[in-house]
């Protein structure tokens, strides 16, 4: 049995399902939070929610695609699991950086317009 193509079963649909988790929970608690950012603007919050979680799935897609490519042979059970515990941890870790940019994104986002507001009220 090839072990490379059993780990692929293994692998894509675990990361499928924890990438659409992942972005759908983001996109659906973060809308609160950036209605707080952007005061309030539904339209606007709901296009820039739906942008990032646009991106969000084309960015996993591509970079699982990329982690399955750069696969080596996989010679036996041990490394079959240590390569799907390593890449999948490799997965996890970057959705989460990628995660924290974006919440780091809009609070930067957030304090500058608030900055700005604050200084075109003062005399």
């Amino acid at each position: 049995m090839n072990l490379n193509l059993l780990s692929y079963l293994f692998f894509l649909p675990a990361m499928m399902a924890i990438a659409v988790w992942t972005a759908r929970s983001c996109h659906r608690h973060g809308r609160v939070w950036m209605m707080g950012i952007f005061d309030g603007d539904a339209p606007f919050v709901d296009a820039v929610n739906n942008v990032l979680l646009l991106g969000c799935y084309t960015l996993n897609l591509g970079y699982i695609a990329i982690v399955m490519s750069l696969w080596e042979p996989i010679i036996g059970w041990e490394h079959m699991l240590a390569t799907l515990v390593h890449r999948i941890a490799l997965i996890l870790l970057s959705l989460a950086a990628i995660h924290f940019c974006n919440i780091g994104g809009l609070l930067v986002w957030s304090r500058f317009k608030h900055q700005r507001s604050t200084n075109t009220l003062l005399p």
